[in-house]
């Protein structure tokens, strides 16, 4: 067992990489067969796009939107796996970071650690809360319109063995891309986001320490006030490193995302003008919902990553700098420039 693989800032989500062999060099085998079924599920999504391309622009639009999910995922899982060693040293720094906090930290940093700890554990049973009450509607939904189509396949043309021709919703609960989705995105696409949130929330709180030691810097000795901001100097560049290989690790699935889903909403959006099936209208819903909040979401924390870097910038002006000598002034300066010129480098 890797040493991060239970650290509790993650929860499952970590160890859910590893068990999937993503991130675990022993585990090609059970990374082949995952990339397989995302490829094959990605190839049957686009054949049925084409497939209901010229019959409606609702149902057209839905197999459309699955097809930019499955494609995410994709991408993720290529990032994933062609980045796994930088993956598995993110992490490490992330659990060697969270002990020393946990072992020296100030007391109050302590208490801010746990609090941050129990809002990410809260965020990853949310997911999972929220991904098991969309399974279930999921396998209920094709019950509660005549049309008896479920969201993600609505040409149900699979029937299972002595079914009649025109019983459509054991169509639906035996669909394969049901049985292929779900645990594609519940594997891979959560996790992922789940990862990305921690991490971003792991960064504010360590720039919150930043700001506890640069205020708690008083000697009046002009070289120990030094000794002491260089100290803070270094672990600002730890952040920074931090920020940088985050970025390093999600920067293409941030482009990605934004470029993928910011189209289908217009899309989707578009599609809701011009709808009257209720059935269509509430999975428009549903969509534009999940992908707002999934947007909004990431930037609200990366937001808060930034405005936090500012705020070092203040803590650092807090500084007894002017006892101190001219060298002191200078990496001042330095140090504020960089925290607001941009917080990730």
């Amino acid at each position: 067992m890797t040493s991060y693989e239970n650290l509790p800032l993650y929860l499952m989500n970590v160890k859910v990489f590893v068990k999937v062999g993503l991130i675990d060099s022993s585990g090609w085998i059970k990374r082949f067969l995952f990339g397989l079924i995302l490829i094959i599920s990605f190839v049957g999504q686009m054949i049925n796009v084409f497939k209901t391309w010229s019959v409606d622009i609702g149902d057209t639009s839905m197999n459309f939107y699955c097809l930019l999910l499955m494609t995410h995922c994709l991408i993720r899982f290529s990032i994933v796996v062609k980045k796994a060693d930088k993956f598995e040293r993110f992490f490490q720094c992330i659990k060697q970071w969270y002990t020393d906090i946990e072992r020296k930290g100030d007391p109050n940093m302590v208490g801010t650690l746990q609090e941050i700890t129990r809002k990410t554990q809260k965020l990853s049973k949310l997911t999972i809360y929220l991904a098991a009450l969309a399974t279930i509607a999921a396998f209920c939904y094709p019950l509660s319109f005549d049309e008896r189509k479920h969201m993600i396949n609505q040409r149900a043309n699979l029937k299972a063995p002595g079914c009649p021709p025109n019983t459509h919703t054991m169509n639906s609960f035996i669909s394969w891309k049901l049985c292929w989705y779900l645990p594609t995105i519940l594997v891979l696409y959560l996790p992922f986001t789940n990862i990305l949130l921690i991490s971003l929330m792991f960064g504010e709180l360590a720039l919150k320490d930043l700001c506890v030691k640069l205020r708690n810097i008083g000697s009046e000795n002009e070289e120990t006030m030094l000794q002491e901001f260089k100290e803070c100097i270094a672990y600002h560049g730890k952040v920074v490193d931090l920020c940088d290989d985050l970025e390093d690790l999600i920067s293409v699935d941030g482009f990605f995302h934004v470029a993928l889903f910011g189209m289908i909403l217009c899309m989707l959006l578009f599609v809701l003008s011009v709808v009257h099936n209720l059935r269509i209208i509430l999975i428009v819903f549903m969509f534009v919902s999940f992908n707002t909040y999934m947007i909004g979401i990431t930037y609200y924390y990366a937001n808060n990553l930034a405005t936090e870097s500012l705020e070092v910038a203040n803590a650092i002006y807090d500084t007894p700098w002017y006892r101190g000598n001219s060298e002191m002034r200078t990496c001042v300066i330095t140090m504020i420039a960089r925290c607001q010129g941009n917080p990730y480098k």
